[in-house]
């Protein structure tokens, strides 16, 4: 996908014309809850499987390549991006709220029937997919970016370049990885209803995290003072203390919600700069090789962070298994609360704490005003 994007030119621009993947993936979600009840299971599970796979790997896939080129050539400078990317949070922040607190609602009074999901997703696929499909009219690619392969074309060994010269890539990714394992596990509700012995707390807690909105709109002015590594770096010391706490103080309700203000301060800086780091991980590439191949190195950062969410899936079920995990059972054994302790609070520890050090080798972005005036 990143080499498709890499070579596409179009009179829309690079990154552009592949937002149009946003309505197909809306259509292809709307399809996916819209299987016939008659069918047989077999054809259902081809028909979800089908679905599923052209959402995530094709319009999802695409979508995370193209993000880059569009953006490096939507916004002409590193601090109009910035303060996009802390407005861009603080909707996005306040839309998944209200989603999270309406669709329960919809649910509840809709979705009481396989015809009643159907419609509830068709009710949010539509304006979704309208809403999705704006930024294509309004957000038009005006930049010209200094970039050999709009003239030169781009080979394939130009993406394997990028994998193999540019290290800076892989850190980001690997980042991006670990907070997706993290967040992939989906250990909240197993700890809140075995560990806290009440899953209705659950959602006091993820609310909790709104304290952390405020920080999005100082985001630009911190990073006239802090470089993106070193933002991270502070993210990763504020899951630690975290995971410490749900780990040595789950039975102090308090204390975890005070843990949930620590992962929402957390989860800003590497949920809202990835993106903003992979742009400049391109600069640098347009340093060794003169081309940025942006959809590459965008593509990268979607793979690693599949494999990262799928691999923190795993891992919640292999610890599970291993410590004897029974969901049928009235009360779990003392091991299995460990494993879900365990997952819930030293796992976060142990990976961002390995995020934390890599980010020491992370220099990019001091390099970041000698490349750009090199290539300007």
């Amino acid at each position: 996908a990143g080499y498709i994007v890499d070579k596409t030119h179009t009179r829309w621009g690079k990154g552009r014309p592949y937002e149009w993947a946003i309505v197909a993936e809306w259509i292809l979600t709307i399809i996916m809850f819209s299987i016939p009840l008659e069918a047989s299971t077999g054809l259902k599970a081809a028909w979800l499987l089908v679905t599923y796979i052209l959402i995530n790997s094709v319009c999802t896939t695409l979508l995370s390549a193209a993000q880059n080129p569009y953006m490096i050539r939507a916004f002409a400078t590193n601090n109009q991006r910035v303060k996009l990317a802390s407005l861009g949070g603080i909707v996005i922040m306040v839309a998944s709220m209200a989603i999270n607190i309406a669709f329960p609602i919809l649910m509840a009074n809709i979705a009481t029937s396989p015809k009643g999901w159907s419609k509830l997703i068709l009710l949010v696929g539509v304006p979704m997919a309208v809403i999705g499909i704006m930024r294509f009219f309004f957000v038009k690619e005006t930049i010209e970016v200094k970039d050999a392969s709009d003239h030169e074309g781009v080979k394939f060994k130009d993406a394997l370049q990028v994998l193999a010269k540019n290290p800076y890539v892989w850190m980001v990714g690997f980042m991006y990885f670990g907070y997706m394992l993290v967040t992939g596990m989906g250990i909240n509700t197993y700890f809140f209803t075995w560990v806290m012995g009440d899953v209705k707390k659950m959602s006091t807690a993820t609310a909790i995290a709104i304290v952390a909105l405020p920080l999005l709109a100082v985001f630009p002015a911190l990073m006239k003072r802090m470089t993106k590594g070193l933002l991270v770096q502070v993210g990763c010391i504020a899951y630690i203390i975290a995971g410490f706490l749900f780990y040595f103080c789950y039975g102090n309700y308090p204390i975890i919600l005070l843990g949930f203000v620590f992962t929402g301060i957390a989860s800003l800086p590497i949920t809202y700069m990835t993106d903003l780091m992979m742009l400049d991980c391109g600069t640098y590439n347009a340093h060794i090789s003169k081309k940025r191949m942006d959809g590459t190195i965008g593509a990268i950062k979607g793979f690693l962070g599949k494999v990262g969410g799928a691999l923190g899936i795993g891992l919640l079920g292999w610890m599970l298994q291993a410590g004897g995990y029974d969901g049928t059972a009235a009360v779990q054994t003392e091991s299995a609360l460990e494993s879900i302790r365990f997952l819930m609070g030293m796992i976060p520890a142990i990976v961002f704490g390995a995020i934390a050090i890599m980010m020491i080798f992370y220099k990019v972005d001091r390099m970041l005003p000698e490349l750009e005036k090199e290539q300007n």
